[in-house]
């Protein structure tokens, strides 16, 4: 930035010009108002306000080249004192206009300019730039308003936080783009944001005054332009907002498009906004106003008064767009020119004369940036017209999160829409493999959202957590220096039974995952087992064994599920030989509605079909619903019609699932009717993680609360509470739904004592009186609510068993189950529930991966085997394996089973474990490696 009077020889543009425009804090499009301003011959003063950031007076954008002020001064604390300092610095030049070019500028240039007796918004709303202020105006005058509450104390805000259905947006009441909004899902989560907003300073250089807290208002948002004068107001553009979520991020920017001007939705919004900007009595100058189309009609996010941002890069496609004038053009000439400002018309013309949008660019990857060869590719499109904010060499690029983290931002126009179309296509393609960027060292990464039935770019299937068929591939690394422990990991002593239990044998239906755990502790008691394998269950599935089995004899025999239960027990019969089949259950999620069949037709130990389909989460809902227990609304099919009309009726989110899944396999949290109808399609076509068909799919309504696993294992109505369980879910990495552990929760906690006599009576209703079953319960505000009810072992291997010993001090639900059905007497002395306090304290730590490559080594995990509370980690992933980003349970780099006596110690690792993750220093990927999406 150079001034007038250090460049006076090198240029004279003011020589001979009497009048002065006073801009207030000139950055962004402000410059570009400015600059245009001088162009029709008015010299410029640039006041900075107090407070204003000393790098943020130094930008200019590049359309505006360099920025030549008269002079440049600093406001005063009065009003008066900075009149003195401006007339001084305008040594005898008139003083025309006076307007903001910056957000931090709009209440001094207000207050300034009706000071001087300039063209002016006044005073007369103090502090119009509120957005708590702006909204409860246009309440009081019977405009569609947010419900919301704002202040500079937490207190101010708590009782609106507390009342407020979840999720609420939390945002500065004066901020710049999306500079510091989010979307908070719990109270504690918004607690923090408004702290963290608090004590932060924003972009544009001020401090955080208060915190805004509304309502999550759903529709497309929309930025609809003006430029004012002597209260006429002129629409000079409307545009709506792409904005999706991704890196975790719920605001991201995509592009901005242009809304033509004679549709239904831009009428409503123009005649909404003029009636906005007359209630907060803006009648001069420019202004941009953001709009939610809600399905109940607009409602306004904010007005900013001042000129739509982003430093003018949108100016060029308007120009197009209209034929030949935007925002800028028209807000000099309101300033400067009266009979020019008249010619405009009152809004753009229709149809458009060009095709174009701006295209904001989304980094899927971070790094130190070497060399930028795909902004050279942009410029050649035959759309393009200019780049914004782009990232140079050496520069430090982040995951997008919000407007701020963009890599930049492409304007494109072209008379032909198809071109457009193409070009579009081309840059979001670009972003996925990364094709902006050569970073200086690690791989390029990217988010792909898309978890179910990936596979590597090598073609190898993807790493997974759960199921992994890789053999020596899959690592268990034991703690060997832990003596203090070593009772909690000897295996159960073999159990006389009252019979001779080497003549009888036990049929496990689909033994994976904790039910071949089940299935080993059945053969160390005596018992054969026959695993009974149903026809949709894989290959590769049936030959997986956790490591915690390794040992394991082999099933006496393999059969595979036939026609009819007549034909299948008969095939059953027939492998058993001489010995007698004395029980029959599911091993894994597949097995249940066949295990619940059989069992009864073969009389023995059973939960019968008198519940048809009990492991159908619909069935499981309705059901629980007519014995008065607190249910989730729902609707589901196999077809689309069948929920179409619960997604026209529900308010978003709304929660999309496998009718029958394993872990979060498949499940999404939608946002609006058409990525709810995107989701339930690809379920429909997908071939589960466990090996089937998806048979129908579950909508529901979005349950808030934390969500709770309670282990149960019963024998003739008799339930015994074995372990419960709380679920540390987080939103990570685009998806809603990542699981960062799995703790213990003591069973005489307030939340035991409720959570358990509710599930029993799920146990009741379902009529599930044998074996071992897990209910998923969600912790609402109005108490516990069925999330899903499975009748088997709780999964993951069985990971979880030697801490569940622990704090037990003895018994897990995996030998449990096999009391159940083979040991009465010894079940009898299970307690009713698992004793409180825990013995230990631990924890199952899912490790979560931020990062995609191929990994060179693993050095996080041997920091983890070195900490003190480290019992065993279990991974598929070692050097040579390609890493994906952690989006469901199962695409978690492994689990860490923590346990020590000290519960300090075990805090003190897990903080240690989610540093090492945040920072990317659990994997080191190899240099250099590109991943197409």
């Amino acid at each position: 930035m150079s001034s007038f009077k250090d460049n006076i020889q090198e240029s004279v543009p003011f020589l001979g010009q009497k009048k002065i425009a006073v801009v207030i804090d000139p950055y962004s499009t402000g410059c570009c108002v400015a600059q245009e301003i001088q162009k029709r011959g008015y010299l410029l003063i640039a006041v900075w306000t107090i407070g204003f950031a000393e790098e943020m007076k130094s930008h200019v954008p590049k359309s505006c080249g360099r920025m030549d002020y008269f002079a440049e001064i600093d406001q005063a604390v009065t009003l008066e004192e900075s009149k003195a300092r401006l007339l001084e610095a305008a040594e005898g030049h008139e003083l025309f206009c006076c307007f903001a070019g910056g957000e931090a500028g709009v209440d001094f240039a207000d207050a300034f300019s009706e000071h001087l007796e300039l063209l002016t918004n006044g005073t007369e709303v103090p502090n119009r730039r509120d957005k708590y202020i702006q909204q409860e105006m246009i309440r009081q005058a019977g405009l569609r308003a947010v419900r919301q509450a704002g202040g500079s104390e937490f207190s101010d805000v708590e009782t609106f936080l507390n009342t407020e259905e979840m999720p609420v947006v939390l945002k500065p009441t004066e901020s710049a783009g999306s500079d510091g909004v989010k979307l908070c899902y719990t109270f504690p989560e918004a607690k923090e944001h408004f702290e963290k907003l608090m004590s932060s300073q924003m972009v544009n250089g001020g401090d955080c005054p208060s915190v805004l807290c509304q309502e999550f208002l759903q529709g497309d948002e929309y930025v609809v332009d003006h430029v004012s004068r002597n209260g006429v107001h002129k629409t000079v553009m409307i545009w709506v907002y792409d904005k999706r979520k991704a890196n975790g991020g719920d605001f991201v920017y995509f592009g901005m498009k242009p809304v033509d001007a004679s549709t239904d939705k831009a009428k409503i919004m123009i005649n909404y906004i003029r009636r906005t900007l007359d209630i907060i009595g803006i009648k001069n100058g420019p202004s941009h106003s953001e709009v939610m189309m809600t399905s109940e009609g607009p409602c306004l996010v904010e007005v900013n008064c001042r000129a739509h941002g982003g430093d003018g890069s949108w100016r060029p496609l308007a120009c197009a767009l209209t034929g030949g004038y935007s925002q800028v053009e028209v807000a000099a000439d309101a300033l400067c020119d009266t009979a020019a400002f008249d010619k405009y018309p009152d809004k753009p013309a229709s149809p458009f004369k060009s095709s174009g949008q701006e295209v904001m660019l989304v980094s899927f990857s971070r790094g130190k940036v070497k060399s930028t060869p795909g902004y050279e590719v942009l410029k050649m499109l035959p759309s393009f017209l200019n780049i914004a904010d782009s990232v140079s060499p050496g520069d430090q690029v982040e995951y997008t999160e919000d407007l701020i983290t963009s890599i930049g931002s492409v304007v494109i126009s072209h008379p032909d829409p198809v071109i457009v179309k193409r070009d579009i296509e081309f840059i979001r393609l670009m972003e996925q493999i990364n094709g902006f960027f050569v970073y200086e060292s690690h791989a390029m990464q990217l988010v792909n959202p898309d978890a179910i039935g990936r596979r590597n770019m090598d073609g190898s299937k993807k790493h997974k957590r759960i199921f992994s068929t890789d053999g020596p591939n899959l690592l268990r690394i034991m703690s060997n220096d832990r003596p203090e422990l070593s009772g909690s990991f000897k295996p159960l002593i073999k159990r006389m039974t009252t019979v001779d239990s080497s003549k009888e044998v036990v049929v496990i239906i689909d033994p994976y995952s904790t039910g071949t755990c089940v299935a080993d502790e059945t053969m160390k008691r005596g018992f054969s087992v026959i695993a009974l394998w149903s026809k949709c269950i894989s290959e590769e599935l049936k030959k997986h064994v956790p490591l915690s089995c390794s040992n394991m004899q082999k099933y006496f025999a393999n059969i595979d599920v036939q026609d009819d239960l007549a034909s299948t027990s008969e095939a059953l019969y027939k492998a058993a030989g001489m010995k007698k089949i004395v029980a029959c259950f599911a091993g894994g999620e597949t097995g249940v509605d066949f295990a619940d069949a059989l069992s009864e037709y073969m009389k023995v130990r059973t939960n019968g079909t008198n519940v048809v389909n009990r492991r159908d989460k619909k069935v499981q809902q309705e059901l629980i619903r007519k014995h008065g227990l607190r249910s989730v609304r729902q609707a589901g099919g196999a077809k689309f019609s069948d929920v179409v009309e619960f997604l026209n009726t529900e308010s978003y989110p709304i929660v999309l699932k496998p009718n029958e899944a394993a872990g979060s396999e498949g499940v999404k949290l939608c946002n609006s009717f058409d990525e709810a109808k995107g989701h339930f399609e690809v379920l429909m076509s997908m071939q589960m993680q466990v090996g089937g068909d998806c048979p129908s799919v579950l909508c529901q309504e979005f349950l808030r609360g934390k969500e709770y696993v309670i282990d149960h294992v019963s024998r003739d109505g008799v339930h015994k509470t074995t372990m419960m369980w709380v679920y540390d879910k987080r939103p990570l990495n685009g998806s809603a739904f990542v699981y960062f552990g799995t703790l213990p929760v003591d069973s005489d906690s307030p939340e035991a004592k409720i959570l358990i006599p509710y599930v029993r009576g799920v146990l009741e209703a379902m009529e599930i009186a044998n074996g071992a079953s897990h209910c998923e319960v969600m912790m609402t505000p109005d108490g516990p609510c069925l999330v899903e009810m499975n009748v088997r072992t709780h999964g993951g291997d069985g990971n979880w068993v030697p801490l569940a010993r622990a704090l037990t001090g003895g018994h897990t639900q995996v030998d449990v189950t096999v009391d159940s059905y083979l040991d009465k007497p010894k079940f009898s002395t299970i307690p009713n529930i698992y004793p409180s306090p825990f013995k230990s304290a631990g924890q199952e730590v899912y490790l979560v991966s931020r990062g995609r490559g191929k990994v060179k080594s693993t050095p996080g995990f041997d920091v983890i085997k070195e900490m003190p509370s480290f019992i065993f980690l279990e991974t598929g992933v070692t050097p040579g394996s390609s890493v994906d980003y952690t989006i469901d349970l199962f695409t978690a780099l492994g689990s860490v089973l923590l346990m020590h006596d000290d519960p300090e110690v075990l805090e003190a690792d897990i903080k240690k474990i989610r540093d090492m993750e945040n920072n990317d220093e659990i994997i080191e990927y190899d240099s250099h490696v590109s991943y197409l999406k």
